[in-house]
């Protein structure tokens, strides 16, 4: 638990000198110890028919969600209260009994507590979209995709821009549900990504001026490497059009084909280094993904026949 301790100074009395010879007073040392702040967190079911299984309750800046803190139900008008270890930015994830979800991000709580009674109104299927724009500030690059992502899921999703180019100085602006943290990225017609990670976006929406600044190269860096990944069309009659291989602890990068197509019975290699836990995704002619997670890639490389029975 966060402390909050105030020690008075030692204070010195005068001396006082008294008629006959004089004297000096007993120093009178006085320590005051302020009592520890507690913060708490509430949680009131006030779903009336339907009972709260999980309560999960951890800080903003926590890469995952911890634990379920609930070992029973909690029934219709009950509460539960966590005392937390300090005070600062949380996020709540309220499941109930039939895998309704409600959530809060970023909820500051601090000595003055916080309490949410959770109704089906806070569910997050009525979460309000909100709007965000990316503008292009790249002087003479074009942006040719452009991408934005809960923070909380490993892929990209659909590319915003459609079959549209988003021009110098132009913007282009989407939906995208409110009161959750978000990833985005675009891309430029040199193949250049740029990033921003994290992005709160609240009711009021979000804008993104892409520049220069926000060029990472973090992905370019495992397009070469020792490591040969070699990854063979076992799809019978359908075209391989994307293929993806990145460290499982990023984002996808660029698609490692390029113009190229990957025919059936026909295999393709690039190289990344060794040493990694690599997530591997194809995609064909139809859309169909077919994706592998956490593959440790030694210096011998990886071989993947992708299959049907790969599809996701």
């Amino acid at each position: 638990m966060k402390k909050f301790n105030l020690f008075i100074a030692l204070l010195a009395l005068p001396v006082l000198f008294l008629a006959c010879g004089g004297g000096e007073a007993p120093a009178n040392d006085t320590t005051e110890e302020v009592e520890d702040v507690i913060v708490e967190a509430t949680i009131i079911n006030g779903l009336e028919d339907l009972e709260v299984t999980e309560i999960w309750i951890d800080s903003s800046e926590a890469a995952a969600w911890s634990e379920n803190l609930i070992d029973e139900p909690l029934l219709p008008g009950e509460e539960f209260t966590l005392t937390l270890d300090d005070a600062g930015s949380y996020d709540l994830w309220i499941e109930d009994e039939d895998g309704g979800i409600y959530t809060r991000y970023g909820v500051e709580i601090d000595e003055h507590d916080y309490e949410w009674e959770v109704v089906y109104e806070d569910g997050d299927w009525n979460v309000p979209d909100a709007t965000v724009t990316f503008v292009n500030e790249l002087g003479d690059w074009t942006i040719w995709y452009a991408y934005a992502s809960p923070s909380s899921e490993d892929g990209w999703g659909e590319d915003r821009l459609g079959s549209e180019l988003l021009e110098p100085e132009e913007l282009v602006s989407f939906t995208v549900p409110a009161n959750d943290y978000y990833d985005f990225m675009c891309t430029d017609e040199d193949d250049d990504n740029y990033y921003l990670w994290d992005v709160w976006v609240g009711e009021d929406g979000f804008e993104w001026d892409v520049q220069l600044s926000d060029m990472d190269s973090s992905i370019e860096d495992v397009v070469e490497g020792d490591a040969p990944i070699t990854i063979y069309n076992g799809l019978g009659d359908w075209t391989i059009w994307y293929m993806y291989g990145d460290p499982s602890d990023g984002p996808w990068g660029e698609d490692r084909l390029g113009s190229e197509l990957l025919e059936p019975g026909e295999e393709f290699t690039f190289y990344v280094p060794a040493g990694n836990t690599y997530d591997f995704k194809v995609e064909d002619e139809d859309g169909d993904s077919y994706t592998l997670w956490d593959i440790d890639v030694a210096e011998d490389g990886f071989y993947w026949e992708v299959e049907l029975s790969d599809m996701n």
